[in-house]
């Protein structure tokens, strides 16, 4: 048991550096188009980049748990996308240093393709690795303790690259971003490149999980969730930044409102996992997505510094711990199976909704 507990508790904290340096980039799209305005590069233009860049971090999430089923190289694939995410940060660079509007458009379509390539591979591997470490009872604490690494690292990214951004210049504070995100890649690489899970080829055979019908009950319920609470999520992350800097003109002020509304999901990421152990997923979903529909049409609706503050805080609160409520609904023998491709699928559906 001492040894288990050793090797999971590896496995958490590995995966919780991978969750950290991945979300830190769900911001960097969002924060660089603040001064992207600023380049004469539109609004519209940055919607559509973003969109594409939050869809294919979903569509690709599928064929990479397949790949990961087949395999079993979770560590491997993981670095793969930590390096793409690094690719993209090297074009987003290159982006300020042409003035030809056209030569900015095209390296920043560019790094947006590359950023959301990337960003597909954590979240399909992350999830499958702790689900297949730890049993039913364990996982969702293990998966709220995961998230709030990915939620420590949302909450820092928006203030350390508007400071980096402002005082060293767009090019050289993101290029001192870059350089740490390589460290902690190769170093998350090193510390789950043991790990190994590959799906026994006779297992769908033997008739023990040859479909997925037995679990509609579970996956359509979930499947509308994540469409309607994919609303509040992905596509308030992208444009809070753009929004908050049309409407207080200061880089610094959007990035220190972010990162304090953001932190607020570093508690509630731990606390809705022990909450789902105790509650059940379907209470903790309603009570969540209840409560954050209520704040996010405070902050939109409410121009006051102060009250807009408040109520993003409480909304980033509710929504952001969904990663771990939805794994926690999951049937064991299902996880087994079908969890990095499925975990994939929901990020199609999510991101998909969110571009609309």
């Amino acid at each position: 048991m001492i040894a288990k507990m050793k090797g999971n508790n590896r496995v958490l904290f590995f995966t919780s550096l991978g969750h950290f340096i991945n979300d830190s980039f769900l911001v960097l799209f969002p924060v660089l188009s603040m001064y992207y305005l600023s380049l004469g590069i539109n609004a519209t233009a940055i919607g559509i980049l973003g969109a594409v860049y939050n869809f294919l971090s979903g569509f690709l999430g599928a064929p990479i748990g397949r790949i990961s089923d087949r395999t079993g190289k979770y560590a491997e694939l993981m670095f793969m996308g930590f390096l793409l995410i690094f690719l993209s940060g090297i074009f987003f660079i290159l982006s300020f240093f042409n003035s030809d509007l056209f030569i900015k458009y095209v390296t920043v379509s560019i790094a947006s393709l590359l950023l959301g390539s990337g960003l597909a591979f954590y979240h399909p591997l992350g999830g499958a690795i702790l689900q297949l470490s730890y049993d039913k009872d364990e996982a969702p604490k293990a998966l709220g303790i995961n998230g709030s690494m990915g939620s420590l690292g949302r909450a820092i990214a928006p203030y350390v690259m508007v400071v980096l951004f402002d005082d060293l210049g767009v090019t050289k504070g993101l290029l001192a971003v870059l350089i740490v995100t390589l460290m902690l890649s190769f170093t998350t690489y090193y510390g789950l490149k043991e790990f190994s899970y590959k799906q026994e080829k006779n297992l769908v055979q033997e008739g023990e999980m040859a479909s997925l019908k037995p679990y509609m009950y579970i996956l359509l319920p979930l499947t509308v969730i994540v469409f309607v609470r994919s609303m509040f999520i992905a596509g308030v992350q992208l444009f809070a930044p753009t929004y908050l800097f049309m409407l207080y003109k200061s880089h610094y002020v959007a990035g220190v409102f972010l990162t304090i509304s953001y932190a607020t999901a570093i508690i509630g990421q731990p606390y809705f996992g022990k909450l789902t152990s105790q509650k059940g997923g379907r209470f903790v979903v309603i009570l969540t997505t209840s409560l954050s529909t209520v704040f996010y049409l405070l902050f939109v609706y409410l121009k006051n510094y102060y009250v807009q503050l408040l109520s993003f805080a409480i909304f980033a609160f509710f929504p952001l711990a969904a990663f771990q409520i939805y794994l926690a609904m999951y049937p064991k023998s299902l996880i087994k199976r079908f969890l990095p491709e499925q975990t994939g699928s929901f990020g199609v559906m999510e991101t998909c909704l969110a571009e609309l």
